[in-house]
């Protein structure tokens, strides 16, 4: 079994390529930024009440959840409480993904998408690495279509590696400027090549 990473910057088109590599045969996909939605969405979870004690009870939603947006507007503009949430978050987040693997014996190749793949040193973890690279103006547009506001998008944009420098550290590179169609045609050529 081949473990392989995806990244990619905010916008660039990590959950498109995913899809399309999960439809190939003898590929499971593993997706980091659902995962951690799914640590977000358990009830009085033991990383609610640690992002409870750390930043008070505001940060935890009436249900028991973390309140996902409160702490987006946090970290996004402190990079020191980003980088606790990350020391928070990524462990576990390996830590389930590492799980899916052993017990996926059906598959020769499993890609984990993982925006902060470099960052984290999740890189090192992985035989091979893949960036998706999109124009900085598109990105932006896809970003801003995302409903996210000007100011929001470059704070998502910065608290990240650029994503010329990702495609730059990657093993492979998938360049998503133009239609879905030909960002397919990347996939496939490139799934042929490591397969």
């Amino acid at each position: 079994m081949k473990l392989i990473g995806l990244t990619g910057g905010p916008g660039c088109g990590k959950s498109a390529v995913l899809k399309i590599f999960e439809t190939f045969a003898s590929w499971k996909v593993f997706d980091a930024d659902k995962i951690c939605h799914e640590i977000y969405a358990e009830k009085n979870s033991a990383v609610a009440g640690m992002i409870a004690a750390k930043w008070g009870r505001d940060f935890i939603g009436t249900d028991g959840t973390p309140d996902r947006r409160k702490i987006a507007r946090k970290v996004f503009s402190h990079e020191e409480e980003r980088a606790w949430l990350n020391s928070l978050m990524h462990p576990e987040i390996m830590r389930r993904i590492r799980l899916g693997v052993e017990l996926c014996d059906c598959s020769s190749f499993v890609m984990i998408d993982a925006p902060l793949l470099f960052e984290s040193g999740w890189d090192k973890s992985v035989e091979l690495t893949i960036a998706v690279w999109s124009a900085p103006e598109i990105q932006m547009e896809r970003l801003l279509a995302r409903g996210w506001t000007g100011e929001h998008a470059l704070a998502r944009i910065a608290s990240q590696l650029p994503a010329h420098k990702k495609l730059e550290l990657a093993d492979y590179g998938i360049i998503n400027n133009a239609s879905l169609s030909a960002l397919e045609e990347q996939c496939i050529e490139l799934g042929n090549k490591i397969g």
